[in-house]
């Protein structure tokens, strides 16, 4: 399960920063400054989540 939303955050992080940079368009508005960096906080989660779930195995 936790392989499962790691791989959906690195991939939300991975659109955010495409949609961001080519298209103009912030998913994550909400955030105000932060959302400048919330491509690499998302996908960073995401890597954390995935490397967690891979040491209880």
């Amino acid at each position: 399960m936790g392989q499962i939303v790691g791989y959906i955050l690195i991939v939300l992080g991975v659109v955010d920063f495409l949609l961001g940079n080519f298209a103009q368009i912030n998913l994550t508005y909400f955030l105000g400054p932060l959302s400048t960096f919330s491509p690499f906080i998302i996908g960073g989660l995401g890597l954390l989540i995935l490397n967690g779930s891979k040491l209880k195995k």
